[in-house]
């Protein structure tokens, strides 16, 4: 592959703007649950949903250790001229990335009300969530393979067709989720349902691509090896630090609210945090579809690129959010109306829009930073990122300010978290020397 000065902007309109616009489906798709519940069911649904989150975020960690590094290392070995040997490690990975969703899937599939009690679900919203969850659980081994394809399809030189399955897998959950909850009356289950049924979509064009459309990477005869596995296992290590961290950082957040605040900013702010995880599908989103992009000049040793591509994305995202955000200010008070009743929820939903919206606009280089470290093949550095900024600096930031400022504390502490990382990481990245890092084989 040459990579010419100005291709970084070939590469960023090629790969990331698709990937950017899929980031906002998938989580549009992901919180389509609980939009509609919220709407269509009403308070104690949208509660009952957003219970179970903590397990998502721990599935899809799991999940993270082979998808993450399992883009980055085949990436690399097709950059190396290795594409044989990348399909048979390849149809590997997914063999046991189907038996990791079945393990998965069957705790909550048979003890659903042991698993929603340890969750926090009680009363009104205990029979819902664990209705709902023992359901949803079926679709963790489809969940898995999907995500699996989608990211070998990206490493194909595909990422028209990946958008289009995820395109797939969006438009369908949420027309199911509609049908099954506004036409069908079928409750939160009838939400599950339908989750299952898009993911089962999404996995069938993934397997039609490997079946009739593959470039490259061919799913060939399995070939599992332990070092091949933690190999793969290592570079995920990254992905799979970020999202458990952030799943503690969740918790502890959570409870900054709950001891400091009222149950109103709680209910204002957890219908904002739906919106404003949009901004960071856009920064996340430019990355993960660079990396096919990354890995492979890694794999060349064209490592002048990397900060380029690295630099162009950030500057692009950046203007990216900062027109979201003003696109959105002027309509956030009729989105919010859906959500939530009363003029005083009205207004401490629009006050965190204004303070917790804005400070999200400073995350981009700390995110696209860490999924970056995970794509040239180098997760210590990613995990490193990951864990100071969403398992010390903000949890810490946002305690103290939440405390000793109240509702404003909470942008305070997710401003002043990013701009400490934001001045270590370019002090870092200013000095490194991409062309003498080492690469793990």
């Amino acid at each position: 592959m040459q990579h010419t000065p100005d291709m970084h902007k070939v590469y960023f309109k090629k790969y990331a703007n698709p990937m950017i616009v899929r980031s906002i489906l998938s989580q549009i798709m992901y919180t389509a649950d609980r939009f509609i519940a919220g709407i269509f069911i009403g308070a104690g649904a949208l509660a009952a949903t957003t219970l179970i989150s903590p397990l998502l975020f721990f599935t899809a960690a799991l999940a993270s250790l082979f998808i993450g590094g399992l883009g980055a290392y085949i990436g690399l070995l097709i950059g190396r001229g290795e594409s044989a040997r990348a399909g048979r490690l390849a149809s590997g990975t997914l063999i046991l990335m189907a038996a990791l969703g079945i393990l998965l899937m069957m705790p909550p599939l048979l003890f659903p009300g042991e698993i929603a009690r340890l969750l926090g679900a009680s009363g009104s919203f205990f029979p819902m969530a664990k209705s709902y969850l023992q359901v949803l659980a079926l679709s963790f081994p489809i969940m898995l393979l999907s995500r699996g394809l989608d990211v070998l399809i990206l490493n194909d030189e595909s990422p028209k067709y990946s958008f289009t399955v995820n395109m797939v897998g969006s438009v369908s959950n949420l027309l199911l989720n509609f049908t099954a909850v506004a036409i069908l009356d079928a409750g939160v289950g009838g939400l599950a349902w339908a989750t299952v049924i898009s993911s089962a979509l999404e996995l069938s064009s993934g397997a039609y691509y490997f079946l009739k459309k593959a470039r490259i990477l061919k799913l060939r005869k399995p070939e599992i090896q332990l070092k091949s596995t933690l190999r793969i296992l290592y570079n995920g290590l990254s992905d799979f630090s970020m999202m458990i961290v952030e799943s503690l950082m969740v918790y502890i957040v959570n409870r900054a609210f709950i001891l400091y605040l009222s149950e109103e900013h709680f209910k204002a702010f957890a219908t904002i945090n739906i919106i404003v995880t949009l901004f960071y599908s856009i920064y996340m989103g430019a990355t993960m579809g660079l990396q096919p992009v990354l890995s492979r000049m890694t794999g060349e040793g064209d490592f002048r690129s990397l900060k380029n591509v690295l630099r162009y994305s950030i500057k692009k995202t950046t203007l990216y959010g900062i027109a979201a955000y003003t696109l959105i200010l002027p309509i956030i008070v009729p989105i919010l109306k859906l959500f939530l009743q009363g003029d005083i929820l009205l207004e401490y939903g629009r006050f965190f829009y204004l303070t917790i919206g804005g400070a999200t606009l400073l995350s981009n280089l700390p995110l696209q930073a860490t999924i970056f470290y995970t794509a040239i093949n180098r997760p210590l550095e990613s995990a490193a990122i990951s864990i100071i900024r969403t398992l010390i600096l903000i949890p810490l930031f946002t305690i103290f300010f939440v405390k000793n400022y109240f509702a404003p504390g909470v942008a305070l502490g997710l401003a002043a978290s990013d701009i400490i990382l934001i001045i270590l990481l370019y002090i870092f990245m200013k000095k490194q020397d991409f062309s003498r890092i080492k690469i793990l084989d």
